[in-house]
């Protein structure tokens, strides 16, 4: 197969079909097993793992662990090795969701078309089924060590990188940076929380509005700045560590492992961009969630690109993104055809 038809893959339409069906499957796949992690957490009170298997169980499209299991197939694994992590990033991405969700957060009412965990069980516990998924999730990864397919090395390495993506430097510090971005969608263009605090706190009167947004390593406070820093790390950053767990453990290295991260890259960064889109364009009942962005001052690329802007965004990373897929050399081109289905699934999905 060349490159010119690994290419062309993403645009047929039988193959989307296919690829569809093999969402389908592999979401299954999933689910299966993260009820049995669920059910082999002992001596905790069963309300907290109820809440924990609520949300896990509450549907999605699984897209971060078929990731991971897609690029460790890439690299000659099968999805089976993989799937301790495959099911720990699966739990990250839900612990975050829950906590995203609180009335301290984003105060949703919905998730995926059912009432949030905190609607069903109360904040207290909502945020409790939260830290337990997230202190489970490194329970569940470390399992991979055991998989001989894998073993240790890997799993550590893929574990460390994973850790990573999901705190401050990653997951979590794209998420402050969201939190205090609120209004900045605005016409007035003012961190409505950032504002509120330092009226509240002496320590923090006197401190800029970089200080609550964006690290040192971010010179200038624009709106462009800000919004690339959120998005790269709220949602790009464990859709990165989605593709590299998959690739580290399947003892991807050098150039082939610099050329999946910038495939990570542009798929992340283009599921954001279709997640502004559709918050804007689709109802509450096709997103399963309400649409809070606009409502809320979110600083989005439709509010500073508008549509047809974040459209060609999109269409442009999703060109470099199946480009990367072209550079890898150690890896079979029939095994890739997920990844370059997977990002044109992320350009076009409607949910």
């Amino acid at each position: 197969m060349t490159k010119k038809s690994c290419t062309a893959l993403a645009d047929n339409t039988k193959l989307m079909k296919n690829f569809d069906a093999y969402l389908k499957e592999r979401a299954k796949l999933v689910e299966n097993n993260l009820s049995k992690f669920i059910k082999k957490i002992p001596n905790s009170p069963k309300i907290l793992t109820d809440s924990m298997d609520y949300s896990l169980q509450a549907g999605g499209k699984r897209v971060r662990p078929i990731l991971a299991m897609a690029t460790a197939e890439a690299f000659g694994k099968k999805a089976a090795d993989v799937m301790p992590a495959a099911c720990a990033l699966e739990m990250l991405h839900t612990y975050s969701l829950i906590h995203d969700d609180l009335p301290c957060m984003d105060n949703d009412d919905l998730r995926r078309g059912k009432p949030t965990n905190h609607k069903v069980f109360g904040e207290d516990l909502s945020l409790l089924a939260g830290d337990a998924m997230l202190t489970y999730v490194f329970e569940v990864f470390a399992q991979n060590g055991k998989v001989k397919t894998i073993g240790y090395e890997n799993t550590l390495r893929a574990l460390q990188n994973f850790a990573h993506r999901a705190g401050a430097s990653g997951m979590v510090g794209g998420q402050t940076a969201d939190v205090y971005a609120e209004g900045m969608g605005t016409q007035e263009a003012s961190s409505v929380r950032a504002e509120k605090l330092k009226k509240m706190s002496k320590k923090l009167a006197d401190k800029s509005l970089h200080y609550f947004l964006l690290p040192q390593s971010v010179k200038e406070t624009t709106p462009e700045n800000v919004l690339l820093y959120i998005h790269a790390n709220k949602t790009g950053a464990l859709i990165r560590a989605s593709v590299e767990t998959g690739a580290i453990l399947a003892g991807a290295k050098g150039a082939d492992l610099k050329h999946i991260q910038k495939y990570a890259d542009c798929i992340g960064l283009v599921f954001q961009i279709v997640d502004d889109i559709l918050d804007v364009t689709a109802t509450a009942k096709q997103l399963g969630k309400s649409n809070s962005d606009a409502e809320n001052g979110k600083l989005t690329f439709v509010s500073l690109f508008g549509l047809e802007g974040s459209r060609k965004h999109a269409q442009l990373l999703i060109a470099k993104a199946q480009k990367a897929l072209d550079s890898l050399k150690n890896v079979k081109r029939k095994n890739l055809e997920p990844l370059y289905c997977m990002a044109e699934f992320f350009k076009t999905r409607t949910y």
